[in-house]
This record gives structure tokens, C-alpha cells and sequence, in this order.
């Protein structure tokens, strides 16, 4: 890959792997930082692309391996002191079980959508990917993919406010 071949293929990727880095860091100069780890290891490594068919998808994988690895980083090397009540900022343990069976919910519910409309929300909302980038890969149309993503954002919706009545039901019964 010469320089010309990576403005022309990295370059464009830039936005799309940015959305990527910062859905998982949360923090803007995270997600730039990664996203520059990630261009400079590809440059890095530029003469071993020539093979690699896909490399976009190879760039999405790595800008995510290597935000994850950021937030743990920051999570076990995070020195930051306590607040003046001496309360840490992490959540409460209630808060992090509620979170963490809210996450299980949602992933539940993803996979009840038809495999058309979980295959277009995963990857437009969980994985970034243009509206026509997603058309293109799955070989049907723009329309057809905007029409899945409002079906699954809309059943997704339907199926999450199901399920937190039924909860809230099931706790108003003790």
C-alpha cells in the first residue's frame, strides 16, 4: 500500500472509525487517539495489506479492540480521587446490576428481530456503517435498508418498553 492508496482507502474510513472509537471511550480525545493508533499501525504495517482483502473491516476490528483496551486501561489505571462526600464516582452496586441486566435485556432483544432487520440495526447503530455501505454488503437498496432499520428501531422500542413493564409488574408484587 502506497501513500496514495491509503488516502484513498483509510482516509474516508476516519469519520465512520471516530463514531466507532467514541460509542465505546465516550471521551472525544479517546476516540481521536485511537483512531490515530489505529491509522499509524496501519501505516506501520502497510506492505502486509496488499493481501488483505477487506480492509475496512480489518480498520472497524482494530479501532474496537483497541478502544476497549483504552477503557480498561483507564478503568485500572484510573487514580482519580474521591469526591469530597468520599463517595467514588463508579455507580452503586444496585446501579451497576440494573445496568448490566438492562444490557442483557436489549441484547435479548435484538436477537427476536428478523435476521434482516438485526443484521441492518447492528450495522448501522452498533457498528457504523452508512446507510449505503450496508445496502451495498447485503445487495439490496437504500430504501429497503432505511424501511429495516425504522421496523427494528421500532419493534426494538415496542419490545423494550414490554419488557420493563413486566418487570416493574413483577416488582410491584413484593
Amino acid at each position: 500500500m502506497d501513500i496514495e492508496e491509503y488516502k484513498k482507502i483509510i482516509v474516508p474510513l476516519r469519520p465512520q472509525l471516530l463514531s466507532i472509537a467514541y460509542r465505546i471511550t465516550k471521551n472525544v480525545a479517546d476516540a481521536e487517539d485511537v483512531v490515530q493508533d489505529v491509522c499509524l499501525r496501519i501505516w506501520h504495517r502497510r506492505e502486509s495489506f496488499s493481501e488483505l482483502s477487506n480492509v475496512a473491516a480489518f480498520s472497524t476490528t482494530m479501532t474496537k479492540n483497541l478502544s476497549v483496551d483504552r477503557v480498561r486501561s483507564k478503568h485500572y489505571t484510573s487514580h482519580e480521587p474521591l469526591l469530597d462526600n468520599h463517595i467514588a464516582k463508579e455507580p452503586l452496586p444496585d446501579k451497576v446490576m440494573e445496568m448490566q441486566d438492562s444490557s442483557e435485556t436489549v441484547r435479548g432483544i435484538i436477537k427476536k428481530l428478523p435476521p434482516m432487520q438485526q443484521k441492518v440495526f447492528e450495522m448501522k447503530d452498533l457498528n457504523g456503517y452508512e446507510t449505503d455501505e450496508i445496502a451495498a454488503s447485503m445487495n439490496i437498496s437504500t430504501e429497503a435498508v432505511r424501511n429495516n432499520l425504522s421496523r427494528a428501531r421500532k419493534r426494538l422500542r415496542d419490545l423494550y418498553l414490554e419488557s420493563n413493564r413486566k418487570k416493574k409488574g413483577e416488582n410491584d408484587g413484593y
